[in-house]
């Protein structure tokens, strides 16, 4: 199945959104506050709201204006009221179709573009930013299909779309890669980055960067871990060990390097003793200049010299302590 067809199919599932508000119900796409413990205040239905803003571009750009104008004052209290700032498709889609209308609505605008900050930097209701929303169906690219899928929640579809975009892609350089790493781990496919991130390497190798060499060696070390592929990452620990890091020292990619290190002690390998010799000094340096590391870092760094260097843990320990309670963490 082309994506075409594929979008068309996805559409077809918001059909109902429409008939309901061109009966005069707006219950399902109205503004609905909500709260989520990390995140703060959210609108339970702006999912919802876009789907159709979606449909109404794609099928009834002639839909009466007053729905669009209501649809419009939904999305604006969504955008004033978010704890997460940004500007959202669903006025980007009602900015284009109500500026194309006869009448003229600079104040509605106005209250679009002062509803956050983001909005206020980066909102307007006339550029080529918005412009672009209007192409027709067939103008929309897979990937482009892939974002509003995965916009709208519609996962099964996003990863199908997904599969499309893989089959089509043409990786061009380092951006190619971090895009097809992102769609991956969004959707649940990591495991599908080794090849882009090997990839990633010989595009840094070709660029003879040493620094991006560096990254693009410790994000393979760092995949094979979180595969659990630790003979190989063992191997790329040896790389990276074997190169000039001094330009690293006291950076987050360093810390990051000495956190995999840490990973591959606590998983026990052959090598660990290894990986502890050339790590430790690296360790005790960061820690002092640093003066201590992050949370995360001493909590894998403990259990690790517990095994290597149970007298170096206990100081360690008693650092971490301490620096909980600098940082007043209980």
């Amino acid at each position: 199945m082309i994506y075409q067809d594929l979008l068309k199919q996805m559409l077809s599932g918001w059909e109902k959104y429409y008939q309901q508000v061109m009966n005069g119900d707006f219950s399902a796409v109205c503004w609905k506050e909500g709260h989520h413990e990390t995140y703060g205040t959210y609108d339970t239905q702006s999912t919802d709201r876009l789907k159709l803003c979606c449909y109404i571009l794609y099928y009834h750009k002639d839909v009466p204006e007053e729905i669009l104008l209501r649809l419009f004052e939904e999305e604006c209290q969504n955008l004033e009221t978010n704890s997460f700032q940004g500007v959202s498709e669903a006025v980007k889609i009602l900015t284009v179709l109500l500026s194309v209308s006869e009448n003229h609505y600079p104040e509605l605008f106005e209250r679009a573009k002062n509803a956050n900050f983001d909005c206020y930097c980066g909102y307007e209701c006339e550029t080529d930013l918005f412009r672009r929303i209007m192409k027709e169906l067939p103008d929309f690219n897979a990937e482009r299909c892939l974002s509003l899928a995965y916009d709208t929640g519609e996962t099964d579809y996003a990863l199908q779309f997904l599969d499309i975009v893989k089959s089509e892609y043409v990786i061009k350089d380092e951006s190619d890669c971090r895009n097809l790493i992102w769609w991956n781990e969004q959707l649940g496919r990591t495991a599908d980055n080794e090849p882009i991130l090997r990839k990633c390497i010989e595009f840094a190798v070709m660029k003879n960067v040493p620094w991006e060499i560096i990254y693009a060696h410790h994000k393979l070390m760092e995949f094979l871990i979180g595969q659990k592929r630790f003979s190989e990452a063992y191997q790329e620990f040896e790389i990276l060990s074997g190169m000039d890091l001094s330009d690293c020292y006291g950076v987050n990619l360093f810390g990051s390097i000495l956190e995999s290190c840490l990973d591959l002690i606590n998983a026990d390998i052959p090598q660990a003793r290894t990986v502890w010799k050339w790590a430790k000094h690296h360790i005790k340096r960061e820690l002092k200049n640093s003066n201590g590391m992050y949370g995360i870092f001493y909590e894998k760094l403990i259990p690790a010299a517990q095994l290597m260097n149970p007298r170096f843990a206990r100081k360690v320990q008693e650092q971490y302590q301490l620096w909980k309670k600098i940082n007043k963490i209980s």
